[in-house]
Order: C-alpha cells, then sequence, then structure tokens
C-alpha cells in the first residue's frame, strides 16, 4: 500500500502532463499501478475522505480445536498433566496437529486458572 503522499505526487505529475510511464518512473512504482489506480478512480478523490474501519479479525479455526473440551477435562480433573502426556493422548485420539499449538493451549489454560478466570 503507498502513502498519501505518493498518491497526491502521482495526481500532481499526472495534472502537469506527465506521461503515465513517466510518472511511475518518477515515483519509482509499476505502471500498472498508475494505471489500476487511474480506472479505480483513487486520484479522483481527496486522500482523506475515506474512513477507515478496523475491527477484530474473526477466529481462525485451528486444528486443536475439537480436542479442547477433551483437554479441558484432563485439565480439570489433573491439573499437573504436563503438555507433553496431553499431547500424546490427544494423538492417540487423531490429534493432526503438533506439539507446539497443544502446549501454547496448555499455558493457556493454566494462566486462566492462575489469575482467578476458569479456563477457556
Amino acid at each position: 500500500m503507498f502513502d498519501i503522499e505518493t498518491r497526491i505526487q502521482m495526481r500532481h505529475y499526472l495534472e502537469q502532463g506527465l506521461s503515465k510511464t513517466a510518472t511511475a518512473r518518477l515515483l519509482g512504482i509499476s505502471r500498472r499501478t498508475v494505471y489500476n489506480w487511474i480506472d479505480a478512480g483513487e486520484l479522483e478523490r481527496d486522500p482523506d475522505d475515506r474512513t477507515l474501519m478496523y475491527g477484530p479479525r474473526a477466529p481462525r479455526a485451528k486444528k486443536i480445536d475439537p480436542y479442547r473440551g477433551y483437554l479441558d477435562r484432563r485439565l480439570t480433573d489433573y491439573p499437573d498433566l504436563t503438555a507433553a502426556r496431553l499431547y500424546r493422548e490427544i494423538r492417540r485420539e487423531g490429534y493432526p496437529g503438533g506439539y507446539g499449538q497443544v502446549k501454547r493451549y496448555v499455558r493457556e489454560q493454566r494462566e486462566a486458572i492462575l489469575n482467578g478466570g476458569a479456563p477457556d
């Protein structure tokens, strides 16, 4: 993504009569980018009129998700179980992921319990 200054300079160069190729060369961008911005109307609008809307990303499914209930039950019944032991147990149940994901999940659950909250 290019900054506002690049867009303003591009509009200025084109208004001064420079070719699209010369404009792209001066700005150090692809000639195709100049054409794309012109086609999309990016140069016709004021650079500050777009409202940005950021928000949290949707959670992504993880390989460990189907096994969270099992891990939670085991950690509730036996809080001192190691992540390695739990990893071996769910591997036998068909868990296709790696040890790192199990280790992170167990760590998060233990931290939640220590901070006074219930495990997620």
